[in-house]
């Protein structure tokens, strides 16, 4: 094993150890809490009364309360919050524990995958550094382990989806991969158009489409059948929380002006509609060309641009560009990793009551929103417009993969110029060699 490879592995389970114990002595944030509720809901009606119905907890849903949050993931997440209930009845461990866990088992997943499609590079300095930060990634550290959210698993699958396709394996096996990865959250179906153009042949397109429905299908079975307009409404329809992030909190900002006020109303009606056309373009430019990791490197840069326009924001997104940024080398993945780790830990401590360590951050009982929390916010949110800047001048520069890659192309085309020339040079003095034969 190369060295880079046993340093990898020592922080890996340094990093998954210590998500493990923190899931295991931390209750985690709010969404812990509206997991636990699902799951009660779930055992007390069914799965489709919780979409139908929702929940209630003594936060939330209660008369003269907030309305709680909906239920918006797909079915796939009431069989896995069943199965993460039967391990907690099983070892008498909470469920928000085994949630959290198969988040840091995702998270090794995810390193794996990356080590193998940036195996090419594993020589390179920078990219070694990168991978291990995102093998010790604070920002995994704190979604994996405290949040308790399924961003992680979800980003394994795409990953696995992408290294499928890339290492020519079967399209209806890495199609099922995205499916598996739309079953858990809907935001692979905007990777799907670059995934597609990527594969060569109608044939293995239409695979990789065939995989990725039979996955969703199975998956949402049977609340999808019992339930089809209810679960597509509340999946597709949902929208998250809008004002704290980006050009959300730009335009929040502008009602304080009269001049600029129709910002906000413009951005609330086109705002979604926007951000998704753009990604979808987005996925068409630059051409796509074949190469090593031209597909994940689109697949970042679609990542990067969507969080960067996105009209609502979950602090768990950060979770989406862990693994990305690792592909422009070690200072962009410092600096992302940086930012967003300084924003998380502002964000937990005052949903946390400003009590550190935290065990709870319950955003329902206390607003986490100071102004400290949405001024680092808004760092953070220029550090991934920049990169997404990087991004774009990497691909402009280079479609078909990473300046790395690029600069490998460059010399094995100055290679074979000079074997071509070569291999002219000797064929013409063999063939005058031969016509003086001939002529003695």
């Amino acid at each position: 094993m190369p060295p880079i490879y046993r340093r990898l592995v020592l922080v890996a389970m340094a990093a998954f150890l210590l998500k493990t114990g923190i899931a295991l002595f931390t209750y985690g944030s709010t969404d812990a809490l509206i997991f636990e509720a699902d799951m009660a809901k779930i055992r007390q009606d069914g799965g489709v009364a919780l979409y139908r119905d929702g929940i209630r907890t003594r936060w939330c849903g209660q008369a003269g309360q907030r309305a709680c949050p909906p239920f918006n993931h797909p079915p796939l997440i009431i069989r896995a919050l069943e199965g993460w209930a039967l391990l907690s009845h099983v070892s008498g461990l909470p469920l928000r524990f085994w949630l959290r866990f198969t988040c840091a088992v995702a998270d090794l997943g995810s390193l794996a995958l990356l080590m193998r499609m940036l195996s090419h590079r594993r020589s390179e300095r920078q990219t070694q550094v990168a991978l291990l930060l995102f093998a010790a990634s604070p920002i995994s550290i704190l979604v994996s382990g405290f949040h308790g959210n399924t961003d992680p698993i979800l980003i394994f699958f795409v990953l696995l989806s992408i290294c499928l396709i890339e290492s020519q394996r079967p399209a209806w096996l890495a199609g099922g991969a995205l499916g598996i990865a739309v079953n858990i959250k809907i935001l692979p179906v905007l990777l799907a158009p670059a995934a597609l153009l990527s594969l060569p042949g109608t044939r293995r397109k239409i695979e990789l489409c065939a995989g990725a429905a039979a996955a969703f299908l199975v998956g949402s079975l049977p609340v999808l059948v019992a339930a089809p307009e209810l679960v597509i409404t509340r999946v597709f329809g949902y929208s998250s929380q809008s004002g704290p992030w980006g050009l959300s909190l730009l335009a929040l900002a502008s009602l304080g002006s009269p001049h600029l006020a129709w910002l906000y109303d413009l951005h609330a009606r086109y705002g979604k509609i926007l951000s998704l056309c753009l990604v979808l373009g987005a996925s068409l430019w630059p051409r796509p060309r074949p190469g090593r990791n031209a597909l994940f490197m689109r697949v970042g840069f679609l990542m990067f641009l969507f969080v960067s326009l996105t009209p609502g924001f979950g602090v768990q997104y950060l979770a989406w560009l862990v693994p990305w940024v690792v592909a422009l080398g070690a200072r962009p993945t410092a600096t992302y990793y940086l930012a967003g780790t300084v924003f998380l830990f502002a964000y937990y401590t005052a949903a946390a009551a400003a009590r550190f360590p935290w065990y709870l951050a319950n955003s329902l009982e206390r607003p986490a929103w100071t102004a400290t929390v949405i001024c680092l916010g808004l760092i953070c949110w220029v550090v991934v417009c920049c990169i997404a800047l990087i991004y774009v001048r990497s691909l402009w520069a280079s479609p078909a993969g990473p300046p790395g890659e690029e600069r490998a192309a460059v010399g094995w085309a100055a290679s074979s110029r000079r074997s071509s020339a070569l291999h002219e040079e000797d064929g013409t003095t063999k063939s005058g060699r031969y016509r003086r034969s001939e002529d003695r």
